[in-house]
């Protein structure tokens, strides 16, 4: 796909020919291209377009209608202010990742530090009203019973991101990428209520019942179909030239948004308790929702002249045959596993979780653990960190254009170059976690992390390989894979960093670096698997057929011959 020029309009994003896809009303080629592109919140068209609904409507009932007229009247609102470059809406996807990690962030530790205190109540049989300091809760049976409530959380949020997150790809080609960003941002800002709620309204409750927070990912799919969505946003305006300095952009936008989140939640729970930064979170989202709503469509699949154009399904029906299309299509998709290139691109995804649970959950429980300091104080402890992973990956273009220079040592490829960074960084990931396993002290822990924080951009680097083996109108369910291997591997990750965590607080010395030692050979595995991925050369197209008819899919693969 030719790359859009920093001043092509909005109607070129997704003109007349472009507008026709599941769920959304086909455009007269006479009439001009819509000037909003949030295709589920387009004005409701006449009558005679609909198709019937057996239920008489679109399912969802009077809520339903509200929520689309309000959609749609904000939509026409800021149409004028909507983006209309690629370059501007690249910054406003990092925007947007930037702000949902602050508001991860702003959540993890402060929940950490709740679930501790309950847990330390319980332990101590203590009621909800006395106080215990935190660091009398680090002793080895409340922090093992913690670390393994975070495995299972973790493993039970992945099984229903499993469930849903292939669907509702499917569905994000049908009503277009921004309609399933707003439903997987709404069913993620409900789950991060949940665990909230019940502590503040029900502390003497189980512990165990914050697991059900998860089922509200059920709705939209969850923080995983977000960043899918984003993902391929990017990806839909976006070269093979500049594909990875974009996802780079956009992972630029996580890190930023977690190094803030982390100091900010730590600043205020040292000096105003976990609760503030919790507050935030939720007034962070209507921040959310308007950068999602300035962004336009950008899924483009061209209008066949020969077929039929369906008419727009009302809301409700549009994401039920969307969803029940995307089981039927997850059959046929699975012809992308026939590519020996595909799946060995897909092992950093079954190690993601790991590599992810690891960084986020057992690191500031096994610091605050082994070298005595607080939950808050882990915070700062990776703000240098994150400036070193800033540094990274803003590098990480100016390396990029010396491997790709014709007349330098290296001369790779687009593809080439992004196989040899991200081989790179799983080698630095390794090393890293090495160090950290070894080390008794806090600086040479640090020193580890110093070494994986060079490898951090690994996780870009590698959609950007995958992404060469598609269509760009099947991103989204390839991206819905993926997070699907993702969760497939997700019983290696929280659960398995648990049981070392434990083990090592039972066996002392050399074992309290067992889950550092598990991440070392994760990321071996993955450079190894990597090492075996061959650059994509023509062949012959390899079709997807759908019940819908869509395009077939088509990639090419150099190691099928």
């Amino acid at each position: 796909m030719p790359r859009l020029s920093d001043e092509v309009d909005e109607e070129h994003l997704l003109g007349a020919e472009y507008a026709h896809h599941e769920g959304v009303l086909p455009m007269d080629p006479s009439e001009p291209g819509p000037r909003a592109g949030f295709q589920a919140f387009q004005r409701p068209p006449p009558s005679k377009w609909r198709r019937p609904s057996p239920g008489g409507g679109s399912g969802l009932g009077g809520l339903g209608g509200v929520i689309w007229q309000a959609g749609s009247r904000l939509d026409a609102a800021l149409a004028p202010f909507r983006a209309r470059s690629p370059r501007t809406i690249i910054i406003l996807l990092a925007l947007l990742k930037f702000a949902i990690t602050i508001q991860a962030m702003l959540l993890m530790l402060p929940m950490m530090r709740l679930v501790e205190d309950g847990i330390c109540h319980k332990h101590f049989k203590l009621g909800p009203a006395e106080t215990i300091p935190e660091m009398k809760c680090k002793v080895d049976e409340v922090q093992k019973r913690l670390a393994w409530l975070g495995g299972w959380q973790s493993l039970i949020g992945a099984v229903v991101n499993f469930l849903v997150a292939f669907p509702y790809g499917v569905l994000s080609d049908g009503i277009g990428r921004k309609a399933g960003l707003v439903f997987a941002y709404i069913g993620t800002v409900t789950a991060f209520s949940w665990a909230p709620f019940l502590l503040a309204h029900f502390p003497d409750i189980s512990i165990y019942y914050l697991f059900f927070g998860s089922c509200f990912f059920l709705f939209g799919g969850g923080i995983v179909v977000v960043f899918n969505n984003v993902y391929a946003m990017a990806a839909d305006i976006s070269t093979e030239k500049d594909r990875a300095s974009n996802f780079v952009l956009l992972s630029v936008g996580a890190v930023v948004g977690g190094l803030s989140g982390h100091v900010c939640a730590g600043f205020l729970m040292e000096k105003f308790g976990p609760w503030l930064p919790i507050r935030l979170v939720f007034v962070l989202a209507p921040f959310i929702f308007l950068i999602i709503a300035l962004l336009p469509e950008t899924l483009r699949v061209k209008l066949n002249p020969e077929e039929t154009p369906k008419p727009q399904l009302p809301l409700g029906d549009a994401i039920r045959e969307g969803f029940l299309s995307g089981l039927v299509q997850l059959k046929d998709s699975l012809a992308m596993l026939n590519s020996r290139n595909i799946l060995l691109c897909l092992v950093p995804s079954l190690v993601g979780n790991h590599l992810m649970t690891a960084h986020s959950s057992t690191l500031p429980q096994y610091v605050s653990k082994n070298f005595g300091w607080t939950l808050a104080q882990t915070s700062f402890l990776l703000s240098p960190l994150g400036f070193l992973h800033i540094g990274t990956l803003v590098l990480l273009p100016w390396v990029s254009k010396i491997v790709v220079d014709p007349r330098g040592r290296f001369r790779r490829t687009g593809f080439g170059k992004d196989a040899l960074l991200a081989k790179a960084s799983y080698i630095m990931i390794a090393a890293g976690a090495l160090l950290e396993a070894f080390s008794r002290e806090i600086v040479v822990f640090l020193l580890g992390l110093v070494f994986q924080t060079f490898g951090s951009a690994h996780h870009p680097l590698v959609r950007a390989m995958i992404t060469e083996f598609v269509d760009p109108e099947h991103t989204s369910r390839l991206y819905a894979l993926t997070s699907m291997v993702d969760t497939l591997g997700s019983p290696l990750g929280g659960p398995v960093l648990a049981w070392a965590f434990s083990l090592g607080l039972e066996k002392k010395g050399l074992w309290k670096g067992l889950p550092w030692f598990y991440v070392a050979v994760l990321a071996s595995l993955t450079w190894a698997a990597l090492m075996l991925v061959e650059e994509p050369r023509k062949k012959g197209p390899i079709h997807l057929e759908s019940e819908s008819s869509m395009e077939g899919l088509d990639y090419e693969s150099g190691a099928e011959d």
